[in-house]
């Protein structure tokens, strides 16, 4: 007998199970039944209808504010534009007022005369 192999353990074959059949079952659809709405989902939708109201209300809120900035600043810009032309009318009419010739005729229309020792050029 040394020359069969010798198993450690126990070497009785080993009943293998078969596979279980699965049950078949069967579906049973009911009836579609209509939701009922209880008072928590009245006041959420009520609550989510109010704030889509609110939230388009502050849209045109503030796009009536955005219109109005735009307009109070394009009228200021208005203004501005003017009041530059207006200033550099002024500087124009403040040079030709300054100007040595126009000066000349306004001493002489009043007795003045010119002393060129008198003057001095300051820069």
């Amino acid at each position: 007998m040394d020359a069969m192999p010798k198993y450690a353990g126990n070497t009785a074959p080993k009943k293998v199970n078969k596979p279980q059949r699965r049950v078949k079952t069967k579906t049973v659809r009911r009836p579609y039944e209509k939701p009922v709405w209880n008072a928590m989902d009245l006041t959420m939708a009520a609550a989510a209808v109010v704030t889509v109201a609110f939230m388009a209300f502050l849209v045109m809120f503030m796009a009536s504010k955005g219109a109005s900035a735009n307009k109070q600043l394009q009228s200021t810009t208005t203004q501005l534009e003017q009041l530059r032309d207006k200033n550099n009318d002024l500087k124009q009419e403040v040079s030709s007022l300054s100007s040595p010739d126009r000066l000349g005729k306004v001493a002489e229309k009043h007795g003045l005369s010119l002393q060129n020792q008198n003057i001095r050029n300051v820069k």
